[in-house]
């Protein structure tokens, strides 16, 4: 034991314990050896005996690999060119769409602003101050006695019907004079005058 406790002195460093079942000595040169058993793995679980139906391994033979032709990149490059050309002539319509929007915003904006103006003027033009001035220059006085007109009331012996009265219906033949007759009455006068 004195020369196992020896090298491990002079090595300075502590050894870690060893189980005394993993512990085998060899002979060696007067010191006996140790050796340490490599760690046990965990074996793994036992597999089923049937495997899963939705799974199963592909074979190299059955992958698709799918591989980009000069004609497929040609044909991508140029629908993605055509892409991006419809993207800039759509945003180049709209942007002149917006100038044309702004134009017409202006414009009705000014349009408004002549039309307040002439409202304006209109109103100065029929005040009353202005009309009678404007008569007066024209050489027209102010009557000392204002006479007002009125229509004279309508004989009703005279009068036809007014514009807007409803004209008076026509008697209906089949009907005749009499409009409170029973619908028994009338069937048959309508029913022989049908052709």
């Amino acid at each position: 034991m004195s020369s196992i406790q020896a090298p491990q002195r002079r090595a300075g460093r502590a050894r870690r314990p060893v189980d005394p079942a993993l512990r085998q000595e060899y002979a060696s040169m007067g010191a006996a050896a140790v050796m340490v058993a490599p760690e046990r793995v965990p074996s793994a679980a036992p597999r089923p005996a049937q495997r899963p139906n939705h799974l199963r391994v592909v074979a190299p033979a059955e992958r698709v690999r799918r591989n980009l032709t000069p004609a497929t990149a040609v044909l991508l490059t140029a629908a993605l060119f055509a892409l991006l050309l419809a993207v800039a002539v759509s945003h180049t319509l709209l942007v002149q769409g917006q100038v044309k929007l702004d134009g017409l915003g202006t414009q009705l904006a000014q349009e408004q602003l002549r039309y307040q103006e002439l409202r304006r003027d209109v109103a100065v033009l029929e005040s009353p101050t202005r009309i009678v001035d404007a008569a007066h220059q024209q050489g027209m006085v102010t009557p000392d006695d204002l006479v007002y007109l009125q229509p004279s009331a309508p004989d009703p012996a005279d009068a036809g019907p007014a514009a807007g009265d409803a004209p008076e219906p026509a008697v209906d033949p089949a009907v005749g004079a009499r409009p409170d007759r029973a619908w028994s009455e009338v069937k048959p006068m309508l029913e022989a005058s049908a052709p």
